[in-house]
């Protein structure tokens, strides 16, 4: 009996949610990169950008919650799973990266993660997909880490123009409500780069591990 046969209809209509929901990270990437050029850091624009992304990364949990793993026999698309976790990291991160840059604002705080997370995204999920497709890679707590750190650092920067906002309306609580007025707190922007830095050292990590792991599976196949 193949893995096919076995597959109920609850399981194989689960696979078909989960990968709808992977194909929803690849349309949704698209318009957060549009808003984010268009008009990012209005905070009306950054509210809308923000939302789109917290809805695309919850995609990628409730995929492999409905449908299991990205190489479960109930997946048609789930080779598409890894995929669009890097489109979706490297599209918002490229959009921001045009936006600092356009107004001089591109610095190396923001730009060393950006750069190192971006290259790693296409080199292990891009060039390396086939590959990883015949292999397999089981989840390892790196490659989640690294995942959950760069969505979170993402999702703070794309959200920082009304998250600042609210920050400093509770900072003006304080008796010294003129003196926050007058100066922005850039606490928020600075949590997010911390997560993205975060997030690269975990993906050097795990980008080593998975190429390396490819490297032995080759050497090995008959």
């Amino acid at each position: 009996m193949t893995d096919n046969d076995a597959a109920t209809s609850p399981n194989e209509a689960g696979g078909a949610f989960a990968d709808a929901l992977t194909l929803v990270r690849f349309a949704v990437t698209p318009l957060v990169m549009a808003l984010i050029i268009w008009q990012w850091p209005d905070p009306q624009v950054a509210i809308l950008a923000s939302f789109l992304f917290i809805i695309a990364a919850l995609s990628d949990i409730f995929d492999d919650y409905f449908g299991g793993a990205a190489r479960s026999a109930v997946r048609r698309l789930g080779y598409l799973d890894d995929v669009a976790d890097t489109v979706l990291i490297v599209g918002v991160l490229t959009a921001l990266s045009i936006v600092l840059w356009q107004n001089g604002l591109f610095h190396w705080a923001f730009a060393v993660p950006v750069i190192i997370l971006i290259l790693r995204e296409v080199v292990v999920g891009l060039f390396k997909g086939y590959e990883l497709s015949r292999y397999g890679w089981p989840d390892n707590i790196l490659s989640n880490l690294k995942a959950g750190l760069s969505m979170l650092g993402t999702v703070l920067l794309v959200g920082a123009p009304w998250l600042t906002q609210m920050l400093d309306r509770l900072r003006a609580g304080s008796d010294n409500a003129m003196a926050v007025y007058d100066t922005v707190s850039p606490a928020i922007w600075i949590i997010g780069q911390g997560f993205l830095w975060l997030a690269m050292i975990a993906s050097l990590l795990s980008g080593y591990k998975i190429l390396t792991h490819i490297r032995d599976e080759e050497v090995s196949d008959p």
